[in-house]
């Protein structure tokens, strides 16, 4: 209604002061629209259309009726009948409103999808976002425990060899390296701590599909791809769908072997990702056309350490993390295996032997926590 107001005197203001004529007249000509304004808006808040705009059938008839009602009491306001039959114009409103409301509640339907549509993308856009970041995360929460018994280890061995010196000068400082040692390793257990603390809070998503999983380490993977200009065709396959709730741990593995496959490839090639049903076992393979791994390297690839990346700017080497990371979570968070096969100039193959009551524990029993449906 004030909409209605507003127009009413807008458009009587500016043919006011366009035209010579009395301020009455204005008033009067423009009167049987502000009656249209008024009684459409009363009728849109007595059909309560909004709250039906779910129903297109009932929203379509209530602002039919809203439309017509209101121009039948704007007709009857200017007397439209004396000079045509009324008949004649009530058809012609009739019309003109079913017309004007199927227009109208096509545009409001189609934005509303639109709408919809964008927000589901801008949705599955974070979602897909935040869990590749807390993958990473969860790489180096792997390697700060692995630090930690490490450190752990340390100060038994320092500790050790303090009992057994004799040397008070030697003790000393055996001391302090062990103190030092259990303020660092105290340190970690905090962040550890605090870090295990975030992952294992209430969540939303507790169990995620293989086709998620894949899904998102593929429109990662893309993304990288485009970053470096590179023509590579990505393409991912599945047999079966099951559940999962260590997605976070596959999700790294696939990553990091798939940056790897795409540092691999100089211009053009092809990356293959399969999870497939092997016998007990979930098989999953990457498969890229790159330049493949030297022979005298396959022993050594999985070692913690071991890089062949460079950065070209500052010739500084990659820690080297990736490949043993893989190993490490394939062996001793899933006891599976990881087996390379490669040819230089022809590519390599990344095989990962998972047993499936190890990948899919938990995972079949709460189809509410699934990720997409």
């Amino acid at each position: 209604m004030s909409l209605g107001l507003s127009t009413f005197l807008f458009r009587s203001i500016v043919f006011y002061l366009s035209n010579e004529v009395p301020l009455e007249n204005v008033f009067t000509q423009y009167t049987p629209l502000l009656v249209y304004y008024l009684s459409f808006g009363i009728l849109f808040q007595k059909l309560k259309v909004r709250q039906i705009l779910d129903n297109p059938f009932n929203a379509f008839l209530s602002i039919w009726a809203c439309d017509s009602i209101s121009n039948v009491i704007e007709v009857s306001t200017r007397q439209i009948w004396r000079v045509v039959d009324f008949s004649t114009i009530l058809s012609k409103i009739m019309l003109v409103g079913a017309i004007r409301t199927s227009i109208i509640l096509f545009i409001y339907y189609l934005i509303r999808y639109l709408l919809i549509k964008f927000q589901k993308s801008e949705r599955d856009k974070y979602y897909h976002e935040s869990i590749m970041f807390i993958s990473k995360l969860k790489t180096e929460l792997f390697f700060l425990k692995k630090s930690r018994d490490n450190i752990e280890d340390m100060v038994a061995y320092v500790h050790h060899y303090y009992e057994v010196t004799e040397d008070e000068k030697l003790k000393t400082p055996f001391l302090k390296i062990a103190k030092d040692i259990h303020e660092i390793k105290k340190d970690y257990l905090r962040v550890i701590a605090g870090m295990d603390t975030i992952f294992h809070s209430d969540t939303n998503i507790k169990y995620m599909t293989n086709k998620d999983i894949l899904n998102i380490v593929a429109d990662n993977a893309l993304k990288l791809i485009k970053s470096k200009d590179k023509n590579i065709a990505l393409s991912v396959h599945y047999d079966q769908i099951f559940l999962t709730n260590d997605f976070y741990s596959i999700i790294s593995i696939l990553n990091n072997l798939t940056i790897n496959s795409i540092d691999s490839i100089e211009s053009f090639g092809e990356i293959d990702i399969e999870m497939t049903f092997k016998d007990e076992e979930i098989e999953i393979t990457v498969v890229d056309t790159g330049e493949g791994i030297p022979e005298d390297k396959m022993e050594v690839i999985f070692k913690s350490g071991y890089t062949t990346k460079y950065d070209a700017e500052t010739g500084k080497m990659s820690t080297g993390l990736g490949l043993s990371h893989v190993h490490n979570i394939v062996t001793e968070s899933f006891n599976g295996v990881i087996k390379v096969e490669s040819k230089i100039k022809k590519g390599t193959k990344m095989i990962i032997d998972i047993p499936k009551e190890t990948l899919m524990r938990g995972g079949e029993t709460d189809d509410n926590n699934l990720y997409s449906r």
